[in-house]
């Protein structure tokens, strides 16, 4: 029992000093002792066996495409190829936004600004590069718009953390994974996958424009942070790349991640080479170019070492032989297979923080039983997509934390719009996709 209360207190120690402002290795290194010592560990074998390990392999792992996607954002920051890119949209979406104001133009920016995150990311892009890169763009779209900056990250998040990880035909690591645990093709379950896609973009969309409205109706208005006024150079007057110039560096760094299969560093450090060559002459020469370098450099740290510190928190919740237990317990449920197809899924990625480890270790424990029970592996395959994108993204999950240091906003802010995008709208896909892959089994 006492290992269930460690984990409980422990989560709520994450919870309470994200909302308090402190910084997340600091909450990550207290939650940790706070398992540790209610569990009668050994502190130092623990934080040096199994927290600093976890730590140091997720900075590992993020570091490249984080850094590397830094340093693009800031040269397309810094030359005004944002402003052109968001300019293009801004005509596109909101042609006549002095005219007319509301709802409606709330909608059109988060439609269009989840689409393309979608598209980019379906294709198998980063979500952290992604949201990098769009970032800036967002902001100018919103500061047109007149949209509070809080709900950025929830936004973004609606294009990256949900459809596009685990849609039909998604080059998303979390469809791989379920393709490789499920035997089944990248496409399989299309119809139900589509419609559920579809219901999770029509859910963020109308949801958030509403609460975009009545933020505004407060009085709540747009305003850059220190962080985005620190690397804000090109306005709307000077002259900034063309149209083409300003998307070439990005389509090659698609191009090379998805048809070349070129690793994300090494592709997206080509689109940055690319940039600061096409768009040197907006730059300020050498010493901007330092600038971007350092600011590029600095601005990667804080989000790996936030996850990592998490990470490490989060590995040593599942070393306690109780969570096994849990887990085991969990897929043990007295209910419906699909139900508990969606609950156990669901449940892992809470708990982890992580669609693909709930994909990657509830497929194998769930499939034989989901088979038994009359579900195809195409069902498995697709509904346990859904399900693993619904929770994952708790207060202490890595896409939050990453979003918060991205976004230079606290948890009480921007997490409301997160969980719209990354929560309500997912469990209405997942519940969409499992309704219609089980009412229509015949379909592809």
């Amino acid at each position: 029992m006492i290992q269930y209360i460690s984990m409980i207190l422990g989560m709520a120690v994450v919870i309470y000093l994200m909302i308090k402002g402190w910084n997340p290795i600091i909450i990550g290194i207290a939650a940790s002792a706070v398992v540790i010592f209610l569990n009668g560990l050994s502190y130092s074998e623990t934080m040096m066996g199994t927290f600093f390990p976890a730590f140091s392999g997720m900075f590992l792992s993020l570091f490249p495409p984080i850094f590397s996607g830094s340093l693009l954002a800031q040269v397309y920051n810094r030359s005004g190829a944002v402003e052109t890119i968001a300019n293009k949209m801004i005509a596109f979406l909101l042609p006549d936004l002095e005219q007319k104001k509301g709802v409606w133009n709330y909608a059109k920016v988060v439609l269009g600004l989840v689409v393309v995150c979608g598209t980019i990311a379906y294709c198998g892009m980063n979500c952290l590069v992604v949201l990098i890169v769009m970032y800036p763009i967002a902001l100018r779209l919103m500061e047109k718009a007149g949209i509070p900056k809080r709900f950025v990250m929830g936004i973004l998040s609606g294009g990256v953390y949900t459809f596009a990880l685990g849609g039909p035909g998604s080059a998303e690591v979390l469809n791989v994974l379920a393709m490789q645990a499920s035997g089944t093709p990248s496409y399989a379950g299309l119809v139900g996958g589509t419609v559920a896609a579809l219901t999770e973009i029509a859910v963020m969309t109308l949801v958030m424009s509403v609460l975009i409205k009545r933020a505004v109706d407060r009085g709540e208005t747009f305003e850059l942070g220190p962080n985005d006024l620190k690397v804000r150079q090109k306005s709307d007057s000077q002259n900034c790349p063309g149209m083409l110039l300003s998307i070439l560096p990005l389509l090659v760094m698609i191009g090379l991640f998805n048809l070349c299969e070129v690793d994300i560093f090494t592709a997206t450090i080509v689109a940055w080479l690319l940039s600061v060559l096409f768009f040197w002459p907006q730059l300020s020469g050498m010493k901007d170019l330092m600038d971007i370098c350092s600011e590029g450099a600095k601005g990667a740290f804080p989000p790996v070492s936030s996850v990592g510190a998490f990470v490490g928190f989060t590995a040593i919740i599942q070393s306690l032989p109780n969570f096994q237990v849990l887990m085991d317990g969990i897929f043990a449920l007295k209910v419906p297979a699909a139900l508990i197809l969606i609950l156990a899924i669901a449940l892992v990625a809470g708990l982890t923080g992580s669609s693909s480890s709930a994909v990657r270790i509830g497929i194998p424990l769930v499939l034989e039983r989901c088979q038994a029970a009359g579900l195809s592996r195409a069902f498995v395959h697709r509904v346990s997509c859904f399900a693993a994108t619904t929770i994952d993204t708790m207060p202490w999950s890595t896409a939050v934390i990453i979003n918060l240091n991205i976004s230079d906003l606290k948890l009480k802010d921007a997490y409301p719009p997160m969980f719209v995008s990354t929560c309500l709208a997912t469990i209405c896909g997942t519940i969409v996709c499992a309704v219609v892959m089980y009412l229509f089994p015949m379909l592809p």
